[in-house]
């Protein structure tokens, strides 16, 4: 037997023919913790794990017995069975028998609640995401479909933003260094940095509920969008993320913005600016034309007043005159003799002065200061002089 070359079939069928054969593996009961529950049609589909071992398991027709719940521990009743036609190995559940609540998912509770009480989550210390992003750099596995779908959802409606993408491991042991490394390199040189990566099982997403993940997320000064596993899949770096998107599809459409709707918004803005300012010139225009109406009849009314006015001003002017020529020499001596009295030049002529300060007239000596500067006129010239002193009469 040992010397004969088998098919993969035959092979496959033996290992089958092994555990069917053995009556220790029949009924048997099994004690674990269940992640990554799946319901297709009437069967049910989960991981049964230990501290260092897994197996999966088939629940068929999940009705007749307990559905278990992700981190739920159970004690599960059934067989182990060997797929022919994988190669597959896995456990068939027959009943399900709830214990409670995993350690995995009691110890990421504890977790959750120490960086709860530090502040880690708070809503008050979340950036906003930037309304026009120009570079985005996803911290995601390069060969996965989630950069495929986030490059398509952000390119159907942008084609100028730009997509960098920082290779990392998104599950497996040391998964969480990688990632947190990267945030760690790429902070503060991108407008936006999306962590993502597609649905899987509680440990496939276990690298995200991670301490160092999460301290690496709520540590950087970039604006972070968390977009981790399915819409029912909540982590620790959603919860300390800037915003959370529910799938990487989602976190392509948070930080993209529809380019055609914004030129449509800039021209129809501009447009209505237009039309605001043609609005507002026409009314200006017809203020303009009613305040020219209204000043040039005021102007004519005003014309007309002075006009008058003025025709007025000649005829007494004119009757001043013959009045004045027709009053004795003697009064018109009289006049021109108290005119000439009053002429400073025939005040000057007598041998008086003028006295100023810059071109100021001074009467008083009060109004001297010694060391100004003054100018004394008299009937042929002036002169400067500079104060020495000031006598005051008594």
């Amino acid at each position: 037997m040992f010397n004969k070359t088998l098919s993969v079939e035959e092979l496959n069928g033996y290992i089958h023919s092994i555990f069917l054969a053995e009556e220790m593996l029949l009924g048997v009961s099994v004690f674990g913790e269940v992640s990554g529950v799946r319901v297709s049609g009437p069967h049910a589909y989960f991981t049964v794990k230990g501290k260092t071992a897994a197996i999966s398991c088939n629940l068929f027709s999940y009705q007749r017995t307990y559905l278990p719940k992700d981190g739920e521990s159970v004690i599960l009743k059934g067989s182990p069975d060997y797929y022919v036609k994988t190669g597959k190995l896995s456990f068939n559940v027959t009943s399900v028998q709830p214990i409670g609540v995993g350690r995995l998912h009691i110890e990421l509770e504890k977790l959750k609640a120490k960086l709860l009480a530090e502040g880690v989550f708070d809503e008050s210390r979340k950036k906003p995401i930037p309304r026009f992003v120009k570079d985005v750099c996803v911290v995601t596995s390069k060969t996965g479909a989630v950069i495929r779908d986030i490059y398509k959802t952000i390119r159907n409606v942008n084609r100028s933003i730009n997509i960098h993408v920082y290779n990392v491991r998104v599950q497996g042991e040391g998964a969480e260094n990688e990632i947190a490394h990267a945030i760690e390199r790429v902070d503060g040189k991108f407008d936006v940095i999306i962590v993502a990566r597609g649905g899987g099982s509680f440990e496939d997403l276990a690298p995200f509920n991670t301490e160092i993940v999460a301290r690496a997320i709520y540590n950087a000064e970039t604006p972070i969008v968390s977009a981790v596993g399915h819409e029912t899949d909540f982590s620790l770096s959603d919860m300390a993320a800037d915003a959370r998107a529910a799938t990487p599809t989602a976190a392509g459409h948070l930080v993209s913005y529809d380019e055609s709707e914004m030129i449509s918004y800039v021209f129809e803005s501009l447009s209505r600016m237009g039309l605001k300012a043609q609005s507002r010139l026409f009314e200006s225009e017809n203020a303009l034309g009613k305040t020219i109406r209204t000043l040039i009849g005021e102007s004519s009314r005003l014309f007309e007043r002075s006009e008058a006015g003025f025709k007025k001003s000649i005829s007494a002017l004119d009757s001043s005159r013959k009045l004045f020529f027709e009053r004795k020499d003697s009064a018109l001596e009289k006049v021109l003799l108290k005119l000439s009295a009053g002429d400073p030049l025939a005040v000057l002529s007598k041998g008086y002065f003028i006295a100023s300060i810059k071109g100021k007239r001074v009467e008083s000596v009060a109004s001297f200061a010694v060391g100004d500067e003054m100018e004394l006129r008299g009937k042929d010239g002036a002169v400067s002089a500079e104060i020495k002193e000031i006598r005051y009469d008594v």
